[in-house]
């Protein structure tokens, strides 16, 4: 029975079957969108130069504060 749904007597594809199809290409180009952007933000140098301004930063605040010690 659910064969005879989905295709039709004169042998073209049903509605359902492209409604399926297309939600497939839709759910690809999506997930392809996702999966290459997560690739380029996982870039070797990105997360280096994050840490490289973490530490920076990090740095001018302790200086700053051992500075206000010395003064004290």
């Amino acid at each position: 029975m659910l064969i005879k749904k989905l295709f039709s007597k004169k042998g073209q594809l049903s509605m359902e079957i492209g409604i399926i199809i297309f939600a497939s290409i839709i759910m690809a180009t999506i997930v392809s969108y996702y999966y290459f952007s997560g690739y380029l933000d996982s870039n070797p140098k990105t997360p280096g130069k994050t840490a490289n301004k973490t530490i920076d930063v990090l740095n001018n605040f302790s200086k700053k504060y051992a500075n206000r010690l010395k003064n004290i």
